[in-house]
Formats: structure tokens, C-alpha cells, sequence
């Protein structure tokens, strides 16, 4: 049995089709838990009575740590490709339900064998994601055991061919930005390499945008860039105490006798950055910026498009500073945020999340940097909300859920004041006083994951982005042949000015370049016949169908200028 383990702030789901002949009779009617813990659960070959036993005693020990006692047991058979037989999985996830219910935990089960329709928000502390297995032959919360080398068989060239294949996102809704995504040619997922995301052209432009958008505000603010090895040995971890939250999550391999892991986080690597030179009091605070891909092993039949892969690329940096420097320099990091996300007008809210039970350091150490975040939180004048426990393990943490044009809420940014890294890494800086000190680590992102904020902006924007935002501003659309010439004029003139300009010389009616264009969702078409041709003028249609006649090519150039200046 293989089991991904949630503490959500709510699921909601709703039957929508029976994926097989056994599925139990269900309403197609949508349900909403809040609150609480599911088990998504795949039933193996083997699992029996007592496998579903041991499962619901971890599952009532991870439920303990949280102070929760509500369980859902949700079937889902993408966890595993050792599926037991629909009769005997739904016995076992009826075992399951029994034993839950035995030992006191309020239970619910979503229906067997539906094709469901589901939406969860997943907590941000350290235990609110956990995968376990339990088997037969295994005691109870103990990972699943390494696959026993095989020789994979040999496939002919139309065998190996048919496995390399693109995700078919065709049953998702029109608003959902795998759709969107594909139909812009932003990028794709290709099943060869489940989680992973395969960058075409534009996307990657829309990337790089919003990177370049955030190092120019962090080359303002003092920032330096770093960039670190994507592999280290796995002693780094221990270091930092992350190996026992998410090595699971790691790629692990090995370099000789050395076990080495690709790496999930960056700060590890940022303090070694530090340590490779001596600082003084009058160095701090030192801001590093990091745009470094990073490696998490989650469970692919879990991966959700953008929102959530395998590699990820933070807006990750780490300030490093001395405590009386914590507070201006958080107060700095709100204001960071609050002008980033006025730009994508985001709304968004703020939550401080406390001491968890499984922490590291001295109470008093985390109620003095709790306290910091709360005094400048309170300072700007921002309402917030407490998320009792919900800290890291090393540091208390400011989460900043932003509302996309859905009314979804989503967690990106994150500010968190940590006492204990700077201590474990043996971190200093030297005072007035002549002698070492210890400085505080400000952890902290303004996107979060680029991918999954990338996801967000083509769902709130439902991929009409802004001009200064638009992997394509303008398409220069030639009415006929005669055209081409001036047209490609037009083309070298925008591209000249820096914009990210590219024609359509098809043949073709000029209506139906207009139709690809607006698909496309670009910002302005310019359409050029033999009058504008002639007067050396363009036709400018915007994407809202707007147009103007006559308009000179130095005055629609000046206008993208004034409107990209403006982020509008």
C-alpha cells in the first residue's frame, strides 16, 4: 500500500464518471472537508486486513503530532503500478475506514472507483506532506524498499517510439493552463518525463521576463547573485537536519563510495557560500539571490501541470545579518512584495505561522524572532492571521497567500526568520567588540516555485497577459505579397526598438491572420495593404478590437514604450 498523506486546510471533490464496472454507487454530488487529513491511497497486490491495520496506526500517529483527529480515505490508484484488483482494493480500503473509525477518528471515504474531479489546499508546515508505504512484508511507516534490479526488456524501434508521447491534457477544462499553456505554445509535458516541463520558445521568454522583472528590483536593493552545484553530498543535509523531512523527496545516487543527492533547497549551499570568506559587522547585511533549478522527488501521479514538478526554480534568497538588521530588513522584504504583486495586481494575505511541535532551538529563540515578525507585520499596518505550529522546523515564517482572478488562494512568498541554521553551519561575523558572533538567516521568496506562479498568472490572466509581460507583443500581418517588403520594414523596426515582434508572411486572407493572432491571444496585430504601404503608415488592431487607421510607426513605438513603462 502506498499512501500520500495531507494536512489540508480543505478538499473538495466531486464524483463525475465511473472509471471501471466495480466502482460503488456514489452521488455525483460535490463534497467539501475542511480541516483535515487525506490519505490518498493506492491498494497493492498483497495488501490485506492487516496491512489496512498498520496504515491506520501511522495515520493516527502522524494525526497526533498535528492535533487533528478527521481523515478522509481517498482512493487513488496513480501511486502505484502494482494495482491489487478492484475487489480486493475496496475490501481493504473498507478495512481501513473500520480501523479508523475503531480508533476513535472521525472518518470519511470518497467512493471507489470514480473518475472525481478534486481541489485541495495543502498546509505549508513541514509535516503537512508525507508519503509512507506499508506492505506485507514491512513494518509499519518504513519506506517503500528499492526495486530489485531487472534487465529491461529490449523494444523494437515502433515499440520504443510509442512510449515517447506527450501528455494528452484534452478532457481538461478550457480555463486550465495546461490548456491554455499548449494551445499559447508555451510548453508541454512529454511522458518520458513525468513531472518535468518541457519549455518551447515563448514560455521560456515568459520565464526569463519575470525573472529579469525581479533581479533588476534585487540589483536596486543591493543583491548579489550566486549560483551552486546542483549535486552534493548528502552530509550537507544532515547538517542542516532537512534529511529527515525530505530525503525521501531526494534523487540520490552515488559518486564512488559517497552518497550524493541532487539538491531540493538552495541554503545549504548559500552558507557554504558564506563561510568561504570572513565578514564583519560592517559587511551585513550580505543579501544572496539564487535562480538555481532544484530537485524534488514527488510522486508523479500526484504532479498537477505547473503547479506542482519535479524540477522548480525559486526566486530564492537568503540575507544573512546581524539580529538588530532583522526587522528593516523584513519590513524591506513586505515592501518587496507588496509592489511585486501590485504589478500583477495580486491580491494577497498574510499569515504567520508559529513554533511546531518538532522544532529545533530554545523556545525563547523562537518567540524573540515570532515576535519580529509579528512588530513589523503590525508596523505596516497589513492584517494578518495566525497559523498556530505551522513554522518550519528551523524558523517561524510569514506565508503570503495571493487570490488569483478565480478567487483561488495560493501560497507564494514566504519570509522566515531562522535562528537555528546560522548555528548548525557555525556561521560569523566579527563585531566591534573584536570577537565572532553568530548572525540571523532571512529565508525568503517573492514568487515561490516560477513554475507554479507561471501556472497561476495564465489562470488569472487566462493567458491574455499584459503587453510588458507577453512572450509575443506584436504579429505584423501583410494583406497580400505586395506587402511583404514594407511589412518586413515595419518587422525590423519594432525588433530594433526591443519588441517582441514576428509576422505572419503566410498566404492566407488577412481575416484569418487576424483569427490566429487573437487564438494566440498577442497584444496587437499590425495589418499593412497597399494604403498604409503607401503612406507609410500601419493599421493597428488591438486584441480587444480595437482599431486604428494611419497610425506612424514612431507613435505606436513611443505608446508600447509608455504602456510597458507602466506594466500595463
Amino acid at each position: 500500500m502506498r499512501i500520500l498523506q495531507q494536512h489540508l486546510d480543505f478538499i473538495e471533490y466531486e464524483p463525475v464518471e465511473k472509471e471501471i464496472a466495480a466502482a460503488e454507487e456514489a452521488e455525483r454530488k460535490r463534497q467539501r472537508y475542511d480541516e483535515i487529513v487525506v490519505l490518498f491511497t493506492s491498494v497493492e497486490k498483497g495488501d490485506d486486513d492487516e496491512v489496512a491495520k498498520r496504515a491506520i496506526e501511522g495515520t493516527k500517529e502522524f494525526l497526533g503530532k498535528l492535533k487533528v483527529n478527521r481523515v478522509i480515505i481517498y482512493p487513488y490508484a496513480h501511486l502505484s503500478q502494482n494495482l491489487a484488483s478492484p475487489k480486493e482494493a475496496l475490501e481493504v480500503l473498507k478495512d481501513m475506514e473500520r480501523y479508523s473509525r475503531e480508533a476513535g477518528l472521525e472518518t470519511y471515504r470518497a467512493p471507489f472507483g470514480w473518475n472525481k474531479a478534486f481541489q485541495v489546499k495543502v498546509k505549508g508546515h513541514p509535516l503537512a506532506e508525507q508519503s509512507r508505504y506499508y506492505g506485507p512484508a514491512e513494518g509499519g511507516t518504513a519506506p517503500a524498499p528499492a526495486p530489485a534490479v531487472r534487465k529491461i526488456p529490449e523494444l523494437t524501434g515502433d515499440q520504443a517510439f510509442a512510449r515517447i508521447k506527450k501528455s494528452d491534457f484534452s478532457a481538461l477544462p478550457e480555463t486550465d493552463h495546461r490548456v491554455i499553456g499548449e494551445r499559447l505554445d508555451l510548453f508541454s509535458f512529454q511522458e518520458p518525463s513525468p513531472g518535468m516541463v518541457y519549455w518551447h520558445d515563448k514560455g521560456w521568454r515568459l520565464r526569463n521576463l519575470l525573472v529579469d522583472f525581479i533581479r533588476k528590483e534585487l540589483q536596486r536593493r543591493g543583491y548579489e547573485e550566486i549560483s551552486n552545484p546542483a549535486l552534493a553530498n548528502t552530509v550537507l543535509w544532515s547538517v542542516s537536519g532537512h534529511s529527515e523531512h525530505y530525503k525521501d523527496n531526494m534523487f540520490l545516487t552515488k559518486l564512488g563510495d559517497e552518497e550524493m543527492g541532487l539538491k531540493p533547497m538552495n541554503c545549504p549551499s548559500t552558507f557554504l557560500v558564506y563561510r568561504s570568506r570572513k565578514w564583519s559587522f560592517r559587511d551585513l547585511p550580505v543579501r544572496y539571490a539564487i535562480f538555481d533549478p532544484l530537485y524534488r522527488n514527488e510522486l508523479s501521479g500526484v504532479a498537477t501541470g505547473l503547479f506542482r514538478v519535479k524540477i522548480l526554480t525559486q526566486d530564492d534568497a537568503h540575507i544573512i545579518a546581524t539580529e538588530d538588521q532583522a526587522e528593516a530588513e523584513v519590513a524591506d522584504l513586505l515592501d518587496l512584495l507588496a509592489k511585486m504583486y501590485g504589478v500583477f495586481k495580486l491580491e494577497y494575505k498574510v499569515k504567520i505561522s508559529t513554533q511546531p511541535d518538532d522544532h529545533m532551538g530554545s523556545d525563547e529563540e523562537w518567540e524573540r524572532a515570532t515576535k519580529t515578525l509579528i512588530k513589523v507585520v503590525e508596523s505596516k499596518g497589513l492584517p494578518y492571521e495566525v497559523k498556530e505550529k505551522e513554522g518550519n522546523f528551523y524558523a517561524p515564517k510569514i506565508d503570503v497567500d495571493i487570490r488569483d482572478s478565480l478567487g483561488r488562494e495560493w501560497q507564494c512568498g514566504t519570509i522566515q526568520l531562522d535562528l537555528q541554521m546560522p548555528k548548525r553551519f557555525r556561521l560569523a561575523y566579527t563585531g566591534s567588540d573584536g570577537k565572532d558572533h553568530t548572525p540571523v538567516v532571512i529565508h525568503r521568496t517573492i514568487y515561490g516555485s516560477l513554475e507554479r506562479f507561471i501556472g497561476i498568472l495564465i489562470e488569472h490572466y487566462q493567458g491574455k497577459f499584459p503587453l510588458w509581460l507577453s512572450p509575443v507583443q506584436v504579429r505584423v500581418l501583410p494583406v497580400s505579397d505586395e506587402n511583404k517588403a514594407y511589412a518586413g520594414e515595419v518587422l525590423s523596426a519594432l525588433r530594433n526598438a526591443g519588441i517582441r515582434a514576428e509576422a505572419d508572411f503566410d498566404s492566407g486572407t488577412v481575416g484569418g491572420k487576424i483569427r490566429n493572432a487573437q487564438l494566440q491571444k498577442i497584444p496587437f496585430m499590425l495589418v499593412i495593404g497597399g494604403k498604409e504601404q503607401e503612406a507609410g503608415t500601419i493599421a493597428v488592431r488591438a486584441r480587444d478590437g480595437e482599431v486604428r487607421y494611419g497610425v506612424k510607426v514612431d507613435d505606436f513605438l513611443a505608446e508600447l514604450k509608455q504602456r510597458m513603462d507602466s506594466f500595463a
